[in-house]
């Protein structure tokens, strides 16, 4: 009799453990929106890790609470404005005089040595250049309204080139072509012309901030709002040192657009990719080039189509993610949880999760625990966004659902 008693007390205390410990479980699909970063293609390539970093084995799951003021809004790509231009010249041309074009009084000038031989020049100061503005040679300071050479640039905490120097144009000397000369000119030299007082602009973006391998992204590029420019080309450059030349062309809405299939295997390595345009206008008297950057994404796992959704009795809740995966590397998954408070929605709390997946079906649970569901101080309905997949071994993001999950209130 005692043992009938205790194997039943066995078994009630088992089934009150299951109820407890699951209380609501759902499937709920991926939500799709604009923007939505989603692998198109697989890489079974190995990442190799970024210099330095030991990648964990251990499985890590946390969360936390956000202050009840956060503020979230989605990245964007980045909007260079340029009013800016760089010139190689060669130390012959240089000693003679080469001819710079400017639209506005007050232009920056900087004059750096090719890298490769800027150890062995020799810092040059202000009285080593001539100006021929408006029919006349102007030497040095005369020009200038104020200089800095090679020491007081470093002084100033900047990091350009040994032997660099950087003046600005007095105002009186106006604007247009001009004629620059370094006499003494031992190499050749990177001139930088930026025009603070400009109005003629490029403006240069992407339609995306992480681009996928195998995917195609798009460069645009428009000066002084749609107005038509003489040439216009340009290149993306690779962490790697590899380059690839951009095809602009004019679009109906008067922007130029370059449309490139990401190689991200042809580029591998830490760091942003470039793009560089530049731009000549108005019969070559405007001269532009501008840069922006993006991340470079190589998949080697993707989310399913959905999550299992789990309400849990001790309050916590957990999110079990499928994925299919390519190549062995250590994944993280990571959102964000918005929830209703006042009758508002608003963002609460985050999750992450990170651990080792193999090739082949994978699953990572994303859980916010029941302290963090106490302490975030909203209620259901749920809504779970900006899901994030990320491959620690590259930090790359492979994968973005910015509206991510709807989840239903608990039963």
């Amino acid at each position: 009799m005692k043992m009938k008693t205790m194997l039943s007390i066995a078994l009630v205390l088992a089934f009150s453990g299951t109820a407890a410990a699951k209380r609501f479980e759902t499937d709920v699909a991926i939500e799709h929106a604009a923007g939505d970063l989603i692998p198109s293609t697989l890489v079974t390539a190995k990442a190799a890790a970024m210099p330095g970093m030991n990648l964990e084995t251990e499985v890590v799951r946390f969360s936390w609470v956000l202050p009840l003021d956060q503020k979230i809004t989605a990245q964007q790509p980045f909007v260079r404005e340029s009013k800016e231009y760089w010139t190689r010249v060669p130390a012959a041309e240089l000693a003679t005089g080469t001819t710079l074009h400017t639209t506005a009084k007050g232009a920056l000038i900087r004059l750096s040595p090719v890298s490769g031989e800027a150890k062995s020049v020799q810092p040059i100061s202000a009285d080593d250049i001539v100006l021929h503005a408006q029919g006349k040679a102007i030497q040095g300071r005369a020009a200038m309204a104020n200089a800095a050479d090679d020491a007081e640039l470093k002084m100033a905490g900047t990091d350009f080139p040994d032997g660099t120097m950087a003046f600005q144009l007095r105002d009186d000397l106006g604007f247009g072509a001009m004629t620059l000369a370094m006499p003494k000119a031992a190499s050749d030299y990177l001139v930088h012309v930026y025009e603070p007082n400009s109005a003629e602009v490029l403006k240069l973006t992407m339609d995306r901030i992480v681009a996928s391998h195998g995917q195609t992204y798009s460069v645009f590029a428009e000066f002084n709002d749609d107005q038509l420019v003489d040439s216009i080309d340009g290149i993306v450059s690779a962490p790697n040192g590899a380059s690839f030349n951009l095809d602009f062309k004019r679009a109906t809405d008067g922007r130029y657009v370059a449309e490139v299939t990401h190689d991200a295997l042809a580029g591998v390595g830490p760091g942003l990719w470039e793009v560089h345009a530049f731009a000549a206008a108005k019969s070559a008297s405007v001269q532009r080039d501008a840069k922006t950057a993006f991340s470079s994404s190589i998949p080697r796992a993707q989310l399913g189509a959905g999550a299992k959704v789990v309400h849990n009795d001790d309050g916590s809740l957990s999110m079990s993610f499928k994925l299919r995966v390519a190549a062995e590397s250590r994944f993280e998954v990571r959102g964000t949880l918005y929830g209703i408070d006042n009758g508002k929605l608003r963002p609460a709390a985050q999750a992450s999760t990170a651990a080792m997946l193999k090739p082949g079906n994978g699953i990572l649970e994303l859980v916010f625990d029941a302290e963090t569901m106490a302490k975030a101080g909203i209620r259901g309905p749920y809504q779970l966004r900006d899901l994030t997949l990320v491959d620690q071994a590259d930090l790359s993001t492979v994968e973005l659902h910015r509206a991510g999950l709807r989840v239903a209130r608990e039963r």
